[in-house]
């Protein structure tokens, strides 16, 4: 294997011990390769064309995206179901399940991004090969 180095602050370095620790990796580099994969895995899907299906998950903040996503969801008919959860006094978490063309669906992760509020988002996508 190529040998690669990079810098860390050292907060970051620290927290990125901590899950290599909590999750058992072997190593600093395991746990890099499993973060690049994903990165990467996203990035391809988003040249794609054709039929997709997506996984959704988005931590929001309870108060200012409710106007927001009810727009977004109404917007894309490509939005299958959508599943609203409490966290805590601020935060919820909305999972959204949507099938269609790659490009409608790359619009809709790029309208959650845009929304204010919207802390985290984290999804799953694959090509529908028909």
């Amino acid at each position: 294997m190529t040998i690669v180095s990079m810098s860390l602050d050292p907060q970051t370095l620290r927290k990125l011990e901590e899950v290599v620790k909590k999750r058992g990796y072997p190593s600093r580099s395991e746990a890099f390769r499993e973060a690049l994969r994903d990165f990467i895995d996203e990035a391809e899907w988003e040249k794609e064309s054709g039929a997709s299906m997506l996984i959704l998950s988005a931590l929001v903040d309870k108060e200012s995206t409710r106007t927001d996503l009810a727009t977004i969801q109404h917007r894309f008919a490509e939005i299958r179901t959508m599943l609203h959860t409490h966290v805590d006094e601020a935060n919820c978490l909305e999972i959204f399940v949507a099938e269609g063309p790659s490009g409608r669906l790359k619009e809709f992760v790029q309208s959650l991004r845009r929304v204010k509020g919207v802390k985290a988002i984290k999804f799953i996508s694959t090509i529908r090969n028909v």
